[in-house]
């Protein structure tokens, strides 16, 4: 089904924030511009939670969604939001309008999207921000996260099928 690998991705990053001291979620990252593991995972949390509202509301909004730091500081709430989602999320498609700007200024339009198109772009959406939380845990010397942590499904099988050759 359409949820199951954010579903995983989701469940890997709650291990992962199982695992980190709170000064290791919040620790500034040289190599990605001063961000935190936890400024990684609070945006992966907002931007779900925005098609999720939006799925409620019918308008995915990412361009104005609240920004919480509390999510960044604080990994247990994270964790909380993170389980949260995972129930919330798993609703039947439906037709969507989405946010966007107007290239070169602050004015917004809305384009037509869907539910699951919205789900999809928040699994490579998080899939991407698992990669950069890799980053951060090589620099901060921590290897307790597997090869594939961080790496689309398709890398996965890719390389799988390079192996079997």
């Amino acid at each position: 089904m359409i949820f199951i690998q954010l579903t995983q991705q989701m469940q890997a990053l709650q291990q992962l924030l199982a695992l980190l001291s709170n000064t290791q979620y919040t620790h500034t990252i040289h190599h990605l511009g001063k961000a935190s593991i936890g400024g990684h995972t609070r945006h992966v949390i907002e931007l779900l939670q925005c098609a999720v509202n939006g799925y409620n509301t019918g308008e995915v909004d990412y361009v104005n969604r609240k920004r919480n730091l509390a999510l960044e500081n604080d990994k247990l709430l994270a964790i909380q939001q993170l389980q949260l989602l995972q129930t919330e999320m798993m609703v039947p498609d439906k037709l969507l309008n989405m946010v966007v700007n107007e290239a070169g200024n602050t004015t917004t339009t809305t384009v037509s999207t869907t539910y699951f198109r919205e789900i999809v772009y928040n699994t490579e959406h998080a899939i991407h921000h698992l990669a950069l939380i890799k980053v951060a845990l090589i620099e901060m010397q921590l290897p307790i996260v597997d090869d594939n942590f961080g790496m689309a499904y398709s890398t996965i099988t890719y390389k799988a099928t390079l192996a079997n050759n």
